[in-house]
């Protein structure tokens, strides 16, 4: 496959092994997201793997910072281990790192409390990672979208550079929630606009939930999103699968060659 455009939208391919990593980068991802156990939605990756990785491919690898999958409303011991791990990946060559902590916004008088992004906690992450890049993923999907404007306020002031995310409630798929996802795009080139300072930095927006060749060139056409996410995984059991790699950067090909 020839090179693509230099402003073709971005393909991060997430992965739970090393040798998904390798099939990814060789089948035209441009940026992988190493984390392990797929059950669980993707936990901390091993350095050993990271060390692999960096020494055989060309793309970034950007780690996701995740103890456990319990919650996103982490105890100070998961706190600390979080710092701990994006300390020990950074000193391993991440590129960049994938994380989000949530708190309760009504702790004291919810059962069950909605949840909005914890900034201090954030914030340390992203000071912790110095000047590489971090993503705030999907337990944004968990915040209830007549907050989000707060939460993309707070992920803003967090210094994160990009928001993963499938637009909707967890659980639901990008192609679902095409209109939302519009809607935050919009949002970032809003604020763009209407910013008064040069230096000042706005997260991008990554398309992910569900997201694979056969639906791929809706999302780009309905979004104008400029990064996608996805596992390429066929079935959990298969893996990576090469031939969706491939089918989704046609697809964005052909997409940003018809714009």
């Amino acid at each position: 496959m020839g090179d693509l455009p230099a402003t073709c939208p971005l393909l991060e391919i997430a992965c739970f092994d090393e040798q998904s990593a390798i099939l990814a980068a060789s089948a035209g991802a441009d940026r992988i997201e190493l984390c392990r156990d797929y059950a669980s939605g993707g936990l901390s990756p091993d350095t050993a793997v990271l060390d692999n990785l960096k020494a055989k491919l060309t793309i970034p690898v950007y780690v996701m910072i995740r103890p456990h999958a319990d919650t996103f409303c982490y105890k100070a011991s998961d706190f600390e281990k979080m710092k701990e791990t994006l300390i020990t990946l950074r000193s391993h060559g991440a590129d960049g790192f994938v994380f989000g902590v949530l708190k309760p916004l009504n702790q004291e008088t919810d059962q069950s409390p909605s949840l909005q992004v914890d900034v201090p906690r954030n914030k340390e992450l992203v000071e912790l990672a110095g000047s590489l890049p971090c993503t705030f993923h999907r337990a944004f999907d968990l915040i209830s979208e007549s907050t989000w404007q707060d939460a993309l306020a707070d992920i803003m002031e967090c210094g994160f550079a990009s928001l993963l995310t499938n637009g909707g409630p967890s659980g639901t798929n990008a192609i679902d929630c095409v209109d939302k996802l519009a809607v935050l795009v919009d949002w970032k080139l809003n604020q763009i606009a209407n910013s008064q300072r040069f230096d000042q930095k706005f997260p991008e927006i990554i398309v992910g939930g569900g997201v694979r060749s056969s639906n791929i060139s809706r999302l780009h056409k309905a979004t104008a999103a400029s990064v996608f996410h996805s596992a390429a995984l066929p079935t959990p059991v298969e893996g990576v699968s090469a031939v969706e790699v491939m089918g989704m950067k046609a697809q964005l090909s052909v997409q940003k060659a018809l714009e």
